[in-house]
């Protein structure tokens, strides 16, 4: 059973959310804020998931994730909020959010972005992903989640390194946005394509020389993406 931490503080969405995820067979622990909510993941460090409200009283949501990313605790965290743009989604996903779900939203969604990121954490922890990859200067670690990156050490999400990972696997060949909508968040049809385009843009930053001019990750119009390897470029499975 997975243990999900949910973090909202309008009353009836938050027992509505604890009513449903109980529903579909998953333990859940409800907190109304994030001072509540930080000391729940201090006394229980066995959470797989946090869905996380951005506006809380008493601290923002986005902060208590840039605390947690500081501390290296890499749990997947949704990210739901009424702020909506794409500024928003991307400063959430900066943050190091693992998805990010506008209000208001479909139940439907909301369980299927939690599959979807319960599917990443177990597919880290089973070994499944490659141990580590290498292309030109560029060093990722995907036990740690980890890229090193022309001498600079970032964070990669869960969703970022399954990405990288069927891009790499696809090299040289096209990856419609379809594909990634099923094989990564495992729906279609639920989630927008720019969600695909916004961790896109997540992973140029992180790799690309110059994000406006990307090498490895290039983008066929109206259908997807090729990853396009280096001179010299190895990726060790």
């Amino acid at each position: 059973m997975s243990h999900i931490l949910l973090v909202e503080d309008d009353r009836n969405l938050a027992l509505g959310l604890e009513f449903n995820l109980r529903a579909e067979g998953y333990d859940v622990k409800t907190c109304p804020d994030a001072e509540s909510a930080t000391e729940a993941l201090t006394k229980d460090s066995e959470f797989d998931l946090i869905v996380l409200d951005w506006m809380l009283p008493g601290g923002d949501g986005i902060d208590m994730l840039h605390k947690l990313r500081k501390e290296n605790n890499l749990i997947p965290v949704l990210l739901l909020t009424a702020r909506d743009s794409k500024e928003d989604m991307v400063e959430g996903l900066d943050s190091g959010a693992d998805d990010y779900l506008a209000k208001p939203f479909d139940l439907n969604i909301l369980l299927a972005r939690i599959r979807s990121l319960l599917r990443s954490r177990s597919w880290r922890a089973a070994g499944e992903a490659p141990d580590e990859a290498r292309f030109d200067n560029i060093r990722v670690d995907f036990n740690s989640l980890t890229a090193e990156v022309r001498g600079q050490t970032t964070k990669l999400t869960y969703k970022e390194a399954q990405i990288l990972k069927l891009l790499w696997e696809r090299k040289n060949n096209i990856v419609t946005r379809e594909e990634l909508l099923q094989k990564i968040w495992g729906v279609e049809g639920y989630i927008q394509s720019r969600t695909v385009d916004n961790h896109i843009v997540q992973l140029r930053k992180l790799l690309e020389e110059d994000p406006k001019k990307p090498q490895y990750i290039l983008s066929i119009h109206g259908t997807g993406y090729k990853f396009i390897p280096g001179a010299g470029n190895k990726f060790t499975p």
